[in-house]
């Protein structure tokens, strides 16, 4: 009875469903991690027609080796495995640095499904040799004019200090480091190119942290964020009649025209998308939604007052609303 209705729930695509039998899908798995094993060994058949049938001693060593590449996945530390675990691995084990996987385990490898935001696309890179980079800053604006009737001088006389918009800024860059650590055995693998997994995986590691300092870097050790308290950038508050925790469209449209006009035409909104969901269910007083699609063709994304909306996965890490 409890044969047939694994059965049928196999055929309903749900293997595990409540009501399967546990027991019996240890004891399947362990049986053909067995059978494998015996055809990779022993290859050549005598043509005899006896089949082979895993011994109970065999069953059991074979199940305490699944359970242990269980916990390998789940704690990535051999040295957390009980003995009996790391002696049932050994068991099938295929040559010096290479181990069995149970047939039940799929070779299609489903790597990183969640894939934080590449922000650092939208910042500028600037390749230096020396130990920091200095921009030349121009705040100085000759504006000040008058009429000729309205005063008997020229309004700027006299003549003010030209240099006294005139600087620079330097800033310092900061190092980032990627330690790898890995034996001979490993790198001598050869079933797959280990050097250019490794590679990838520091690339990504390299991304998320420059993803992450971009956003909210405290500029100890590491470049400032703009997001950051002391990068000096303006904090527009929500208006005073909003409900604490809270964010009406009228404070969206403020935090826009709040910045100079020149800024708006490569403007966006940065948030995380749990601040996006609440707020694309939001609508203005006549009951119209905020966003709409980009108007632009052949681009996808969203638009929020006019401006369009990047989803940042940083801020939701690191707690930041949007």
């Amino acid at each position: 009875m409890a044969k047939s209705l694994d059965g049928v729930l196999v055929k309903l695509n749900r293997p595990g469903a409540e009501g399967a039998n546990d027991n019996i899908d240890e004891r399947k798995e362990a049986s053909d991690f067995c059978i494998l094993r015996r055809n990779i060994t022993v290859p050549k058949s005598d043509g005899s027609n006896i089949v082979y049938l895993p011994t109970p001693a065999e069953l059991e060593e074979a199940r305490t080796a699944c359970r242990g590449l269980r916990n390998l996945w789940r704690l990535s530390d051999p040295n957390r495995l009980d003995q009996l675990e790391r002696k049932s691995l050994s068991a099938f084990s295929f040559g010096t640095n290479e181990f069995l996987l149970p047939p039940t385990l799929a070779t299609q490898v489903l790597s990183c499904l969640t894939d934080p935001s590449d922000i650092t696309s939208l910042t500028n890179t600037v390749n230096i040799s020396s130990s920091s980079i200095r921009f030349l800053i121009d705040n100085q604006r000759i504006s000040v004019a008058s009429w000729a009737c309205e005063s008997s001088c020229f309004a700027n006389n006299p003549q003010p200090d030209l240099q006294a918009g005139l600087g620079e800024m330097e800033i310092k860059p900061e190092s980032l480091r990627f330690i790898v650590c890995a034996n001979n055995d490993l790198l001598a693998d050869s079933a797959f190119n280990i050097e250019s997994w490794i590679l990838r995986k520091v690339s990504d590691a390299v991304r998320v942290t420059m993803n992450n300092v971009v956003v909210a870097g405290d500029g100890v050790g590491k470049p400032m964020g703009f997001l950051s308290p002391a990068a000096g950038i303006p904090i527009l508050d929500t208006s005073p009649s909003t409900p604490a925790g809270q964010i009406t469209w009228q404070d969206l449209v403020s935090l826009k025209y709040d910045l100079p006009m020149q800024w708006h035409t490569s403007g966006a909104y940065f948030m995380n998308q749990r601040t996006w969901a609440l707020l694309a269910t939001m609508s203005d007083a006549l009951g119209r939604p905020l966003f709409a699609p980009s108007p632009i063709q052949n681009q996808v994304g969203l638009m929020l007052n006019g401006s369009p909306v990047v989803i940042t996965t940083q801020m939701l890490k690191t707690g930041l609303p949007g």
